[in-house]
């Protein structure tokens, strides 16, 4: 696997780490953190990240916002929610949004990381696909 770009943006310090420190024993990546959407948004605006893991319930801008922001800056980059304060109305809302997928914090821990191996995969399927469109067109 290529080098994921990885952005972790959640308002608990200390999940953010334990979430780096796995992220980077399994992939060997070292994931940008942030702790606010505004931060994340100022981020992405400066870096193409792959993937972002995104919590929903911050202080300043909601993850959803985020979200819709991101995907206006940048509409490859895969979000997976990670959250402890959602609901089925929530989950539903952030697929039509374009979120790759919605993980609970309660019992999800162990499927956030091939979430995040499937959006970077994902990604790079969009990336190849865009780079073929391009060259098609000057061919």
């Amino acid at each position: 696997m290529n080098k994921m770009k990885l952005l972790i943006v959640d308002d608990e310090k200390d999940l953010c780490r334990i979430l780096a420190d796995r992220l980077n024993i399994l992939y060997g990546v070292s994931p940008d953190v942030a702790h606010t959407g505004d931060d994340a948004l100022e981020m992405v605006k400066k870096k193409s990240y792959d993937v972002v893991v995104l919590d929903i319930e911050m202080p300043g801008i909601d993850g959803i916002e985020t979200l819709k922001q991101i995907k206006a800056i940048n509409s490859k980059i895969q979000v997976v929610l990670f959250t402890g304060h959602g609901s089925e109305e929530t989950r539903r809302l952030a697929e039509v949004m374009g979120a790759f997928s919605y993980v609970d914090k309660i019992d999800g821990l162990p499927k956030l990381a091939p979430m995040i191996e499937g959006a970077f995969r994902l990604r790079k399927v969009l990336e190849d696909t865009y780079a073929d469109a391009a060259m098609n067109e000057y061919n």
